[in-house]
């Protein structure tokens, strides 16, 4: 009998101790899940970063993410000051750095849709931004691959002038400028 009791305590301590031991498990920051997401064979339409892809560079490593649904309802370019600001960048690469300057000059408050962008927290990122022209001309032409668009316009982080700004109409795709106090569609994006 005492044989077979400790048997069963050694079974039972070896069964205790191969359940018992788990992985580590760190809790990860947004940026080092998209790191080892971006192992994987990425694809315009993926759900990724806190959005949906819409554009990747030629390494299909880099690109664009859409968050997944517009933002803010409609609002307006501006905060109704019609100033100047220098947001003129229009190519890949420039919508970051046009809402960083439109946010920079009208301030952290209100409701205005270069702030709208910057203050999203799709998928707990802090990086999303109002699209330059060509950012928003490659979303809409992906729009089917993002979805849950309106029939209507979206604005650009494009500044036309003091007065103006452009903006996409989907579907369109026609550019149109238009008053910084129209209230137009928002769908803040992000690089990876």
């Amino acid at each position: 009998m005492r044989l077979l009791n400790l048997r069963s305590v050694v079974a039972i301590f070896f069964f205790a101790t191969l359940f018992s031991c788990t992985k580590d498990v760190t809790k990860q920051t947004p940026a080092q899940t998209e790191a080892e997401d971006a192992t994987q064979a990425l694809r315009v339409g993926q759900a990724f970063g806190g959005g949906i892809i819409f554009y990747l560079d030629a390494t299909k490593q880099h690109g664009y993410i859409a968050a997944t649904q517009d933002q803010g309802g409609q609002v307006a370019w501006d905060k109704g000051t019609h100033n100047l600001i220098g947001a003129k960048g229009k190519a890949l690469g420039t919508g970051k750095a046009n809402t960083n300057k439109i946010v920079n000059a009208l301030g952290t408050t209100g409701n205005y849709a270069a702030l709208i962008c910057k203050n999203y927290r799709g998928g707990g990122f802090s990086d999303w931004f109002l699209p330059s022209k060509a950012e928003l001309l490659k979303l809409y032409n992906k729009r089917d691959k993002v979805g849950g668009f309106s029939d209507t316009n979206y604005w650009s982080s494009t500044e036309v002038d003091a007065e103006d700004a452009l903006n996409v109409v989907f579907p369109g795709p026609f550019q149109e400028t238009d008053f910084k106090g129209f209230t137009l569609r928002v769908r803040p994006i992000r690089a990876f």
